[in-house]
């Protein structure tokens, strides 16, 4: 009895040997596609691992659709992948009741992990944070040639101005971007707000519009080394929280305006099952607390703890403008920038 038991008890060893084998855990990795630097996710893959068991790739590539998992930043992405017919449809009731509806497809194709802010930043030299309290304040015309410009094709300035159609109609966005692109410097626009950033630090300017975790992405990177910041960025973010601030926008009416990272299934994918421990994951507490800590972007879990970081910042209210409605609105964006000369 004693030998057929250890027989038995060697067996089952083996058997638990053979299946948490590198090789065999290779079998169940699964690969996600990230639109930043690896070292952004590696964390939150990390901790999915230590969990599930199930080891994570990561790539970075934009519009790329061939891994297990896709994180898409913006919004027109996102449309224009799910209607290309890029992801599986991985709606469930349980997901929908975490997500709030305005950051997810309402198909089943996508859920929001993320949202960023597009909000002001400023010389603190110049400016108070009563200065600017809305969108439209950076019409204002003692801002000639002081509002440092990105492109009007940067993605985050196609859903601001689309956002602006689809609440407050096509002639005041166009006086808006007429205006702001007036108030511009006489540079080109840049096609980075880490570049804004350096400029308001440096004098070069006094203000421009900015994704909000940029600021901390920057100073993390200056801290840590960590995120391979530019030398030229990193040489003027020395007591920066003296020479760039952020001003919230629309607080007493609609809240500030917002876009969406989101995850996806792609179709293509042989590790359906995985993938979705996966999304389900980054849709826990657990995940969102380590998504946002290591991005310094807002979960979209209502009642997830936000990191110190965001915390620092202040509180917001957030715009629950639903990003869906973006979509038909891309079109007179584009045309109104191109047509206001801001490109």
């Amino acid at each position: 009895m004693f030998l057929a038991h250890g027989i038995r008890s060697i067996g089952a060893t083996v058997f638990a040997l053979i299946v948490l084998t590198p090789s065999a855990l290779a079998d169940r990795a699964i690969t996600v596609n990230w639109y930043h630097g690896k070292e952004f996710l590696q964390p939150v893959a990390q901790a999915f691992t230590y969990d599930t068991g199930i080891p994570v790739e990561i790539t970075n590539g934009d519009d790329s659709f061939d891994t297990d998992v896709l994180l898409v930043p913006d919004y027109a992405t996102l449309h224009r992948a799910a209607d290309a017919g890029h992801f599986a449809d991985i709606q469930s009731s349980g997901r929908d009741s975490k997500v709030p509806s305005q950051w997810r497809d309402p198909e089943g194709r996508w859920y929001g992990v993320l949202v960023r802010l597009r909000a002001i930043a400023y010389s603190p030299k110049h400016f108070s944070e009563s200065s600017f309290s809305s969108i439209y304040d950076l019409m204002k015309p003692d801002l000639k040639g002081r509002v440092c410009l990105l492109q009007g094709s940067y993605k985050s300035n196609r859903s601001l101005l689309a956002g602006i159609i689809a609440q407050d109609g096509e002639a005041k966005a166009r006086a808006w971007a007429a205006a702001v692109r007036a108030n511009g410097t006489t540079e080109k626009p840049f096609d980075n707000d880490m570049d804004n950033v350096a400029r308001i630090a440096k004098g070069e300017c006094d203000v421009a519009l900015l994704d909000n975790y940029y600021l901390h992405y920057m100073l993390e990177g200056k801290r840590t080394s960590k995120y391979n910041i530019p030398p030229e960025y990193i040489a003027v973010l020395d007591n920066y929280a003296m020479k760039v601030k952020i001003a919230w926008l629309e607080q007493e009416t609609r809240g500030n305006p917002a876009n969406v990272t989101a995850v996806a299934v792609s179709k293509k994918s042989n590790n359906k099952k995985q993938a979705l421990r996966f999304v389900d994951f980054l849709l826990s507490d657990k995940g969102q607390e380590l998504l946002s800590e290591n991005t310094f972007k807002y979960p979209v879990v209502p009642g997830v703890e936000w990191p110190w970081r965001l915390k620092d910042q202040g509180r917001v209210r957030i715009s629950d403008f639903d990003v869906n409605r973006l979509r038909d609105y891309y079109p007179m964006a584009d045309k109104i920038y191109r047509e206001t000369g801001w490109e």
